[in-house]
């Protein structure tokens, strides 16, 4: 069973701290067809619809006409000029060429892998980068600006997908075959950036295609499957060996989520869906000129008829596909001569029959890469368009049936036209903190060697060249270069032995010889540079830092024990006099306890003894400083101590970029700014053609309109034949060229001006034709009103009530005015009132009455008195009170009553007899309540 987008129905929930709401664009770049899918918050992931309502675009842009087009629409001008309309073309962006391999034969073409005659680009040569440009409509266009071309018309197409609501897309993802160079996926990152968004990962075809697998698909918790993912495209055969297991996710026990691991892959560009068209279009071809050998030589350079073979190849392909017999029919192909043959399937197979002997090729070397034998796959997934060749289908599954030892089906699970872009759409959500999707561990490797080697920037030395990401290393990893160096220095990155990138680091001798030259450093400066692979593939440069170590001395004083001279015996008695002293108080202590509390309280009372005491104590005390040694002042002892310091310096970093070069920064920033220039002129030409067309409208439709009856009836010949006029002269106008928008639009406007009024005098026509009736209605409504409120609802505001009769007495009066006028004017005139002006002065009248009309009568509020007249009142209104009606005895007799009371109500609302009806509204309540007490004491029974 196929997997779809619409299967996909994932929450992407918002952050807190995400103000806007984001949105992820992945685009599934192929050589002949391109889709996209948008990750948007709180919508389901899903491939966007071109403006034909297709799910696939054909990847080229033409700029044939004054406005570029894009896929099917672009692929119309191919026949006309196909120099216009560069198709196939990325797959060499980013290579290094030479002015000779440009040329027919040379290595470009061999590169582009379709040949000249079906695919004619004229090219050019940029030598400071070492690469070809496309020469279209005068210019010369970089491979990169192309492509942001096709990014351009994405985002486009992505915003305009959100069937009203505003959509921003700024950030991109992108497939790319495993085997891209970083030249090829810088190259794609430019053209993003020059297309306004910004690429937030690149991800490889068969890995998308395995997270896509994952998303509705995971082994048991506990087991490892090996999935295999045979990828025939158009123009190449891509294989990926993937492993698939489960772990732990979250806090919660039990809850697992996917794990995928990529663990080789393998990129053949000898084979493809579009290959095998051309080899049907080349025989045809042959066909066609040995069964017309006059226009032989006409044919094969007539780009339309070379156009219209390749498509009917592709046709008679797909038919194939399902029947043994095809026919081949082009209408005429060429000169008005007509082309038809017949192909059989097993032509087409010995045509393709190199093709078909180099199928599992990829297969054993993606084996290789992963370690791993056929015996070890668990599945196998065909995706692409070319699988659906029958021949290739056999060719697999004899091959995986001899490799495995048992027949092992090709899976069809996956939409290989759509899986890559959802894919990589759910990696990059996987790794946003403005989504929440389903959790995916995802593991991608690099086929690349990634080395570095560090040089003195004389040459005069060079240390060793070391690899430090080789094939198959995990991508996302992050290493770090350590070595010791006194002078600037350069490191070059190296990729699969080729250099592509040298930096140059100065600051670190300036430094030396300046700040750091006063140092006492313990050793060389340690020079530390990061050198991550990031997850898109791209190697990075990135913070050198230098780093050295100051030894430095510092005083530390540190103070002498203290010391004290003694005088002989004296001291020493009067010490041990002091302390027998002091130990015969320990020992009393206790039984003296009470006693000194008393004496305390004692001295306390009699200040004058207490103070004459202190000062005796005070007299023995200097007695005894006198006769004590003075001690001698400690001397500090100043000892140095080693500390050490580090000194943190970051250096500068120049990038040189080798052979094909990137676009620099500012060859980004112009080329996108004239890619916004194009996009506004566009703009402006597309404003200029819609109101054109509206003007042009207007012209037709104005001839039509003066015609009519109900225009004639209120229109003079004078005046229709000024618009007649108006309207031939603004049609010979618009043969001339150049004319901008504004100039169409005062134009538009003049032609409005004058037909308008005669449109508006033909509706008022209309509208008037009883008007009068509808009015004269209405102002009997109102007085009718009137007297039913004068009449029957004197508790009405007078006032109000004579507000209103005033508003409908001006609008009598108003009305009466307007409508003699409107008798004595000519019908080709401006009308004296509008249908639409009368009937909006009736409303605000009519407002009035219905709201004085809807006025509830007052309850009455009774009158105060005092207790003992209220007293007495109550006992006569006692006396007085007549009996009250008897209820029914019986549940039919109540019943009965109470529709008969609900009749008379109404009647008497009818009536506006509002009194007996709130009378009939309380006996039928009283009524309602004795049935509800008859029922349930039936019940009871």
């Amino acid at each position: 069973m196929r997997c779809t987008g619409s299967s996909l129905f994932f929450l992407a929930c918002s952050t807190l701290f995400n103000a806007c709401a984001a949105q992820i664009m992945s685009v599934d770049l192929g050589h002949e067809f391109f889709k996209v899918a948008l990750m948007r918050q709180g919508a389901p992931l899903e491939i966007v619809l071109n403006t034909h309502s297709k799910r696939k675009t054909t990847t080229a842009v033409s700029f044939f006409e004054t406005v570029r087009t894009f896929g099917d629409d672009a692929l119309a001008h191919q026949g006309k000029a196909p120099a216009k309309v560069p198709m196939f073309f990325h797959s060499t962006v980013g290579r290094n060429y030479s002015v000779e391999d440009i040329s027919d034969g040379g290595k470009w073409w061999s590169d582009f892998g379709l040949g000249s005659r079906f695919y004619s680009h004229s090219l050019g040569f940029h030598a400071d980068r070492g690469v070809p440009t496309f020469k279209v409509a005068d210019s010369d266009l970089e491979g990169e600006e192309l492509l942001a071309h096709i990014f351009h018309f994405c985002k486009k197409i992505a915003e305009d997908s959100g069937e009203g609501k505003a959509i921003n897309v700024r950030d991109l993802v992108v497939t790319v075959p495993s085997d891209a160079t970083q030249r090829q996926r810088q190259a794609i990152i430019a053209a993003g950036e020059i297309a306004g968004l910004r690429v937030l990962t690149l991800v490889h075809e068969g890995a998308a295609f395995g997270v896509q697998r994952a998303f509705d698909y995971q082994p048991e918790a506990g087991t490892t499957e090996i999935g295999l993912f045979y990828n025939l495209g158009s123009r190449k055969a891509e294989v990926s060996v993937i492993k698939f297991e489960s772990r732990q996710a979250g806090m919660v026990k039990g809850k697992t989520a996917p794990v995928v691991t990529v663990l080789g892959s393998a990129i053949d560009f000898r084979f493809g869906g579009h290959l095998m068209d051309l080899k049907i279009a080349d025989v045809m071809l042959k066909r066609f000129q040995e069964k017309y050998p006059k226009l032989a030589d006409g044919v094969q350079q007539n780009s339309r008829a070379l156009r219209k073979l390749l498509s009917q190849a592709q046709k008679t392909k797909a038919i194939l596909s399902s029947n043994k017999v095809a026919p081949f029919i082009v209408e005429s192909l060429f000169e008005d001569t007509d082309f038809q043959a017949t192909i059989q399937r097993t032509e087409f197979e010995e045509m393709c029959q190199e093709m078909l002997d180099s199928l599992t090729e990829p297969i054993e070397k993606a084996l290789a890469v992963a370690n791993v034998t056929m015996e070890d796959i668990h599945h196998v997934e065909v995706i692409g368009g070319a699988w659906r060749v029958p021949k290739v289908q056999q060719v697999l599954s004899d091959y995986i049936e001899k490799g495995k030892g048992t027949k092992l089906p090709l899976g069809q699970h996956l939409n290989g036209e759509e899986a890559a872009a959802l894919g990589a759409a759910l990696v990059a959500g996987n790794s946003s903190s403005s989504f929440r999707v389903k959790k995916i561990f995802f593991t991608d490797i690099t086929q690349h060697d990634y080395a570095v080697q560090v040089a003195s920037l004389t040459g005069e030395w060079e240390k060793n060249y070391t690899v430090l990401y080789p094939k198959g290393t995990p991508l996302g990893g992050k290493k770090k270069l350590a070595f010791e160096l006194e002078e600037d220095f350069l490191v070059r990155i190296f990729e699969d032995g080729t250099p592509v990138s040298e930096y140059t680091v100065t600051g670190l001798q300036e430094i030396l010889e300046g700040k750091w030259k006063e140092y006492n450093m313990t050793g060389k400066p340690k020079i530390s540079v990061t050198v991550p692979l990031e997850l898109s593939g791209l190697i990075e440069f990135k913070t050198p830092m230098a780093t050295v170590e100051e030894a430095y001395w510092v005083n530390v004083t540190k103070p002498k024990p203290k010391e004290t001279n003694t005088t002989g015996n004296a001291t020493g008695s009067a010490a041990e006099n002091a302390s027998s002293t002091s130990g015969a108080a320990k020992d009393e202590t206790k039984e003296e306890a009470p006693e000194e509390a008393n004496s305390t309280m004692e001295e306390a009372a009699d200040p004058a003894s207490a103070a004459s005491d202190d000062a005796a104590a005070a007299d023995d005390a200097a007695a005894d400083k006198d006769n004590a040694s003075e001690p001698v002042e400690p001397e500090a002892e100043v000892t140095q101590k080693l500390k050490k310091k580090k000194h943190e310096k970051k250096l500068k970093v120049t990038r040189k970029d080798f052979l094909p070069a990137p676009l620099s920064e500012e060859q980004i920033k112009e080329l996108k700014k004239k890619l916004e220039g194009v996009a506004a002129h566009e703009a402006e030409i597309q404003a200029v053609a819609g109101i054109k067309n509206e003007l042009e409208a207007a012209i037709y439709g104005s001839r039509d309109k003066l015609e009519r009856e109900d225009i004639v009836q209120v229109t003079t010949e004078e005046q229709r034949e000024e618009v007649s006029k108006m309207a031939t002269d603004l049609e010979d106008w618009m043969y001339e060229a150049g004319n901008s928008k504004s100039e169409y639009e005062q134009k538009l406007q003049a032609l409005q001006d004058l037909l308008g009024p005669m449109e508006e005098r033909a509706q008022e026509l209309e509208a008037r034709s009883g008007l009068a009736e509808t009015v004269a209605e209405a102002v009997e409504d109102m007085k009718k009103t009137k007297e039913l409120i004068e009449t029957n609802m004197t508790w009405v505001n007078a006032s109000k009530v004579e507000a209103a009769a005033k508003k409908m007495v001006d609008f009598e009066e108003w009305w009466t005015k307007k409508h003699e006028s409107q008798a004595s004017l000519p019908l080709h005139e401006a009308p004296a009132y509008t249908a639409k002006e009368v009937h909006e002065k009736i409303a605000k009248v009519q407002k009035d009455w219905d709201k004085l009309k809807k006025t509830k009568k007052p309850k009455e509020k009774a009158p105060k008195a005092d207790k003992k007249a209220k007293a007495n009142a109550t006992e006569t209104s006692e006396k007085s009170k007549p009996t009250e009606e008897l209820l029914p005895a019986d549940i039919e007799a109540t019943e009965k009553e109470i529709a008969d009371i609900r009749t008379k109500k109404v009647a008497a609302v009818e009536k506006e007899d509002f009194d007996t009806a709130h009378k009939l509204k309380g006996r039928e309540q009283a009524l309602v309540q004795h049935l509800e007490r008859l029922q349930a004491q039936k019940s009871e029974l």
